[in-house]
């Protein structure tokens, strides 16, 4: 799992520290501020380590550090799509270098540091080498979903040039995996009966394309299924084949997305009952209905909460009113403000003021 990670002079952070927990971390921000960005770096880190730790297993000896530099620099070229690596700098005058530092809680000798420059093309410079790397799952569950593109996505991505990140071919990795049968599938059972209560019945694999099977209706294209219905479905498949288990780490960008307001609730307890099972939970919001409801649940799960803002548009330099400041508390309450939240508040007073 996580426990923390530094930016200096990566994208829009000009400078930020923020500290993980291991149930869920949320993170809300207006458009620009850079959440994704802020999710896909953990992402990339996490799912870096976990690639190398299989190598490793596989070839029976861990790569060097001229290896594991440029694995990791092509890492985040798939994932961002820059059209070179120092393009991830912040944008401010002259040249500049980014460095990024994480923590793992569980693996003190997997966290690593490393930087690159404007002029950087392929390949990082790692400034701290793991000497072990983490074990587990890490899926990235973007805003479009994948089960209706899963048949030979993965395939077309690995071989024919595509400008789409690999976070959606991981993804389609993920849930090629059959689903557990057994004593596990029954441990996990309880995570999934609230998602197909939702969802009408259960997602099926058969022969490479996905189903949702409804008892009574029979099997339904998933092409055919709502697309918010297809989000939740993705979740229950990878509960179901065991790739979200304990030690495994979620990053979800904007759940709310195509999903009907009237089952954010049901959402929310799931990811609570995921987080309390082992995973840890990485969210990118907009939702002010999300932020309440992680706020109110009761859960064993652990909780934290970052906001993202622009600098002050007082500032004299352009490059750094475009820089984004990172607001972090154990509560809603003690981050900063969201405009994009206050607008909503707003909104919600003047129709109560309009119905009155």
């Amino acid at each position: 799992m996580i426990k923390s990670l530094h930016l200096k002079g990566f994208t829009l952070f000009h400078q930020a520290q923020l500290e993980f927990v291991p149930g869920i971390n949320v993170i809300i921000g207006s458009n620009g501020t850079g959440k994704s960005h802020l999710l896909k770096l953990a992402y990339t880190a996490s799912r870096w380590s976990q690639e190398m730790a299989r190598r490793t297993a596989k070839q029976g000896t861990r790569p060097d550090k001229a290896t594991l530099q440029k694995e990791l620099g092509g890492k985040l070229i798939r994932i961002f799509r820059p059209d070179q690596l120092g393009r991830l700098t912040s944008r401010s005058p002259g040249r500049n270098r980014a460095e990024v530092g994480i923590t793992f809680a569980s693996r003190t000798k997997a966290g690593f540091a490393f930087s690159f420059a404007t002029n950087s093309a392929t390949e990082v410079s790692l400034d701290r080498t793991p000497t072990e790397f983490i074990e587990g799952g890490t899926v990235f569950l973007p805003t479009k979903e994948m089960l209706s593109m899963f048949p030979g996505f993965a395939e077309l991505y690995d071989n024919v040039s595509i400008q789409v990140d690999e976070t959606y071919a991981d993804l389609c990795r993920a849930l090629a995996q059959p689903l557990l049968r057994g004593p596990r599938f029954t441990e996990i059972s309880r995570l999934l009966r609230p998602l197909e209560k939702v969802l009408g019945g259960s997602i099926r694999n058969e022969q490479g394309r996905f189903y949702l099977v409804q008892k009574g209706s029979g099997k339904f294209e998933i092409s055919l299924v709502a697309e918010g219905f297809r989000k939740l479905g993705t979740i229950a498949y990878l509960l179901g084949n065991g790739v979200l288990s304990e030690q495994s780490v979620l990053f979800w960008d904007e759940p709310e997305t195509n999903l009907n307001p009237a089952y954010m609730r049901e959402i929310v307890k799931v990811i609570a009952e995921i987080a309390a099972n082992g995973t840890q939970v990485f969210l990118a919001t907009h939702s002010l209905f999300i932020l309440r409801e992680i706020s109110l649940m009761e859960s064993p799960a652990s909780r934290r909460f970052f906001a993202l803002s622009e600098r002050s548009k007082d500032l004299s330099a352009e490059w750094d009113r475009r820089a984004t400041l990172v607001s972090q508390g154990d509560s809603a309450e003690e981050i900063e403000p969201i405009a994009a939240l206050e607008a909503e508040i707003e909104q919600n007073e003047r129709f109560l003021s309009a119905s009155t």
